[in-house]
């Protein structure tokens, strides 16, 4: 996990008239190695978890997830569903967009999720990419094999 901290990063043309928006601290986890599940209930992506502690409770936190490579492998045209947390509550949630079939069924998808979270709190939150099966008997696969393909979320404390 990578982490930037600074007080605050500033346009070059200055900070608008009466406005504050400063990004205070970015942080971001990568999931490169690969990871499936049967399951038809929600699980979390190993390694696609984050935890960030806003340094005021005014902060909004511009939470995004992108990349990774979404497989079906089922030979029965199932699709995948992904969802982003803040601890235990859903923030973002999408079906993988099908960028095509092989010749054995098996599909493969992309996803990207952004959200502009209000937490509210100055106690540690923690974001996490979950996916499941929807219908089916087939697996779901996050991969990373190319930098492409990596499943990247990234949290920034954006000041209010």
């Amino acid at each position: 996990m990578s982490q930037l901290k600074v007080n605050s990063i500033i346009p070059v043309s200055g900070v608008p008239t009466g406005g504050g928006g400063g990004i205070v601290q970015i942080v971001s986890a990568s999931q490169a190695s690969g990871f499936s599940t049967s399951s038809t209930s929600f699980v979390d992506v190993t390694n696609a978890t984050l935890n960030i502690t806003p340094t005021s409770s005014s902060s909004k936190i511009f939470m995004t997830m992108q990349g990774g490579r979404f497989g079906m492998f089922d030979n029965s045209g199932y699709a995948s569903e992904v969802q982003v947390l803040r601890d235990s509550t859903v923030i973002a949630k999408t079906q993988p967009s099908d960028r095509g079939t092989n010749s054995n069924g098996n599909t493969r998808a992309s996803a990207a999720l952004s959200r502009l979270d209000e937490p509210s709190t100055t106690s540690q939150i923690t974001y996490k990419v979950q996916v499941r099966c929807i219908g089916g008997n087939g697996t779901v696969s996050v991969t990373g094999g190319d930098t492409g393909d990596i499943l990247t979320i990234t949290a920034m404390e954006v000041s209010a």
